[in-house]
Order: structure tokens, then C-alpha cells, then sequence
């Protein structure tokens, strides 16, 4: 007689699949956790500690790096070594050490000087320009305080309580930070070449306002900017004469605004957020996260912001760093529109967005066409997404919109317009709204010109509704 085993069920098996993932990520999880030399680190530690300062502090604790992650804690594969002149040494444990925070003071200080001279040069090459700078800002911070570089630069962060972390004691919390640096700073340039390829430093974000040439423009509203304003050179510089500090990596983020309209603008240094406010009076962004294709000094892609009049009252330009749009790439054209003021009003859609009264013979659709060539033109990078970003502005005041023709007064912010798209949901939810609608921003430019943020794409018309 054949024996055969009894068939597992799905569900069993299924569980079992599961469990095995478990363990799997479980032990992963724990990484070398316990597995590391503890006295070779220190020993490296204080190695690098004579070397550097010639004197014999010991390693007084080593606390492993580690952070709570699926089903266990997770190594990051380094140490900090507490030294008995209360200092700290990271350690890599395969790269050996990192650096220690013994100068962080005064090296930040140094490297905050270091930015701080080559702005001040490029406020000088500005002005011969024909610029006047009104104001520099380096992470929020004005360029003539200290500071813009804390917690900015080889920056880690371990518990403030080492010896807790690593009993487990679940009420430590707290962390403490520190920059580290490998080379010796003695106070001359040759440290930060030494030190060069093993900086950290999150991406400094520089603000400038300024007027004069190529930056007056009514109501902080940039159109027929010329190809390469004359502030572009002077930062171009200014930015390449920073490089040898990343070791010739671009790292430094420029804003650039028309004097007076940066109000509330508040830069951080790791995603460069701003303020609404300071879309007003945005004249260019300079970005090291795009390739600009110059070569060995390349320092990132610029964006020149230009409103390009399109007709119907809408404006456009260019949201993307690398891409410059011109007459005659964006036009809007009247289309039929697939859904009606009364189902947009039924779907509830709108509500959120506004309380006022609509215009019904306002109401129309528009969809952006692009120049056929417009994508075959771009960098090859966005050429491979099929979109990039893009602002919209709307001016109701402009005699193209036709409101007068069609008896309506144009006036303040009604009518405006909004953005269309179908719904994904509709599919699978029964009562969904066939169409969601976006609504144009509350806040205005400075013009007051009500706009928005939207995609461009190659091949999938963006449906605009007047209302």
C-alpha cells in the first residue's frame, strides 16, 4: 500500500509561507546586532584619536547605531565611541572611522565663512551687473549671521542615553546630534580639500532678492525674460567656485526673487520648501538635482521663470528646472465639455473648494494642446517621463476671456478656473463622481492673478472648465 501525505490546505500553506517570510525578515532585521569587535572599534577609535590630536584619551563606552525596524532593531553597521574628554568617535565597521565632533564648532564655522565670502563676491558681481541685491539667505538664515550650517553638515544623530539604548530601555527617546570631520582643521584652506570627499552637507539653499537689470518687472509677474538674465552669470560663478568643497559635486540650491516679494519665505536645507508667499516674485531656481549637461563644472539646471500669454486670459510658464517655455508651446483651445456646471455642482465636488455663486454663462472648456515638437525639444530626461510641471495663471480682467461678449463682468476671482480630470475611483465605487475637480489656489500672484499647479503631459490633453 502507498502511503501519501495528506494535501495542505491553502490557507495552512499560505500561513506557512508567511511565517517562513518572518523569519526571513527577522533575522535580517537583527543584522549584526552583538556580532561586531567592540575592542577593535575602540581600538581604532583611540588610533585615530592620538594620530590626529597627539594626546591619549580612552574609549570610555561604544554604543552600536542601530533603529527599530520590522519584527527587530537593525544595525546600520556603525559606532560611537565615547572618549574620556567627553568627545565622540563614529566608526565604520567596514570602512573604519568616520570622523569625530571634537572641532565641529569651529570647522562649521569655517565652512559657513567659506559661503559666506564667495556670496559676498557674487553680491559684488551682481551689482556690476546692474543688480542691487536687497537681501541673501542661506537655509532662512540673512547671510550676515552665524548659524545657517548647524545640524547641516556631517551631521549624525544617536540616543542621548547610549547605555540605555542599548539595554533596551524603552524610555530613552531623546537624541543627540553632532557633525563629524576626519581631517585636522589647523585654520588653512588645505583642510577642506583633505576633507572634501567625505563632507556631508545637505543641500545649502540660498535665497537672493534683487532688482535692476532683468529683475523689475510689474507686479513680480516675469514676462519677455530674456534668454539668460544677467543675474544667472554671477551666480554661476559664485556656485562653481563652492564646488571643490563637495568635491565637485553640485550641492547648492539658489532662489532668486524680484526685491520685496519674498515675503514669508522660510528656506530649510534637506527639500527646500517655501512658503506660498513666495511664489510671488519668483524670478529662477537654480537646481543641483538636475543635470545641466556643462561638463565637469556642472552645477545643476536652472529654471527661468516667464509668463507666457497663451490667450483666454491664461498665462503659463515652466515648472520644471531645464525646461523654458516660449510662444506658441502651450494654446488653449474651446472644446465641448464632457461634464456640465449642474453635474459638477451635483457630484459635491466643488463645495470644498468654494462657497460663492457661479456664473453660468461663464461656464466653459478649454484643453491645452501642445506644439507638436514641444517634448522632441526637451532634455532627454523629461522626454522619457512624457510630462513635466508647469504654473497657471488667470487673469479675468484680460479682454481674450470673452466675458464681456457673453454678459458676464468680470471681477475679483469669480469666474475662475479649474481643472478636470476623470475620476479613477468611478470604476470601482458606485456612487463616485464620474469627475474630480481641482481647484485653482485661494492665494494669488502679486498681480492677483489667481493660479495652479498642474502636469503637462505629451500625449493626454489637460481638461480646463471655466466657471
Amino acid at each position: 500500500m502507498t502511503l501519501t501525505a495528506a494535501p495542505v490546505s491553502r490557507r495552512k500553506l499560505a500561513s506557512l509561507v508567511l511565517l517562513a517570510i518572518a523569519t526571513v525578515l527577522a533575522l535580517a532585521g537583527c543584522g549584526n546586532l552583538g556580532e561586531f569587535d567592540e575592542g577593535g572599534v575602540a581600538r581604532q577609535a583611540e588610533q585615530y584619536y592620538a594620530e590626529k590630536y597627539g594626546d591619549d584619551a580612552r574609549v570610555v563606552d561604544v554604543w552600536e547605531d542601530r533603529s527599530y525596524a520590522l519584527f527587530g532593531y537593525q544595525s546600520s553597521g556603525q559606532a560611537f565611541c565615547t572618549m574620556s574628554d567627553g568627545r565622540t568617535v563614529l566608526v565604520d565597521f567596514e570602512d573604519g572611522v568616520v570622523g569625530d565632533n571634537r572641532q565641529q564648532d569651529e570647522i562649521t564655522a569655517a565652512y559657513e565663512q567659506r559661503f559666506r565670502e564667495e556670496l559676498e563676491g557674487c553680491c559684488e558681481r551682481l551689482g556690476d551687473a546692474g543688480c542691487d541685491v536687497a537681501s541673501v539667505a542661506v537655509n532662512g538664515v540673512p547671510l550676515e549671521e552665524d548659524g545657517f550650517f548647524e545640524e547641516c553638515i556631517s551631521t549624525y544623530y544617536w540616543p542621548e542615553d547610549p547605555a540605555g539604548e542599548k539595554n533596551g530601555d524603552a524610555e530613552t527617546t531623546a537624541e543627540q546630534s553632532a557633525s563629524f570631520f576626519y581631517a585636522h582643521y589647523t585654520g588653512d584652506d588645505g583642510f577642506f580639500e583633505q576633507e572634501a570627499s567625505r563632507i556631508l552637507l545637505r543641500a545649502p539653499y540660498v535665497e537672493i532678492e534683487l532688482s535692476g537689470a532683468d529683475a523689475d518687472y510689474a507686479d513680480g509677474f516675469p514676462t519677455d525674460a530674456p534668454e539668460t538674465p544677467a543675474w544667472v552669470a554671477p551666480i554661476d560663478e559664485t556656485c562653481r567656485a563652492l564646488l571643490p568643497l563637495t568635491d565637485g559635486d553640485a550641492a547648492t540650491q539658489v532662489v532668486v526673487y524680484q526685491a520685496g516679494c519674498r515675503d514669508g519665505a522660510s528656506g530649510v536645507a534637506d527639500d527646500a520648501a517655501v512658503t506660498d508667499d513666495t511664489e510671488n516674485g519668483k524670478l529662477g531656481e537654480l537646481s543641483p538635482f538636475d543635470d545641466g549637461d556643462t561638463g565637469a563644472d556642472d552645477i545643476g539646471s536652472w529654471l527661468i521663470v516667464e509668463w507666457i500669454p497663451v490667450g483666454k486670459g491664461v498665462y503659463v510658464t515652466s515648472d520644471e528646472c531645464g525646461v523654458r517655455l516660449s510662444a506658441g508651446d502651450v494654446t488653449p483651445e474651446i472644446v465641448e465639455s464632457p461634464v456640465s456646471l449642474e453635474e459638477l455642482q451635483e457630484s459635491g465636488g466643488l463645495e470644498r473648494f468654494d462657497e460663492r455663486e457661479f456664473a453660468p454663462a461663464a461656464f466653459g472648456a478649454y484643453s491645452l494642446a501642445v506644439a507638436p515638437d514641444l517634448f522632441a525639444r526637451l532634455p532627454e530626461s523629461v522626454r522619457d517621463n512624457g510630462w513635466f510641471d508647469i504654473r497657471l495663471a488667470y487673469d479675468n480682467q484680460d479682454p481674450q476671456t470673452g466675458l464681456a461678449e457673453l454678459g458676464v463682468t468680470p471681477g475679483g476671482l469669480a469666474p475662475t478656473l479649474y481643472q478636470v480630470e476623470k475620476n479613477s475611483a468611478a470604476e470601482d465605487v458606485d456612487d463616485a463622481p464620474p469627475y474630480e475637480v481641482i481647484a485653482m489656489r485661494t492665494e494669488t500672484l502679486a498681480n492677483g492673478y489667481q493660479y495652479s499647479e498642474l502636469e503637462l503631459f505629451a500625449d493626454e490633453p489637460t481638461l480646463l472648465v471655466r466657471m
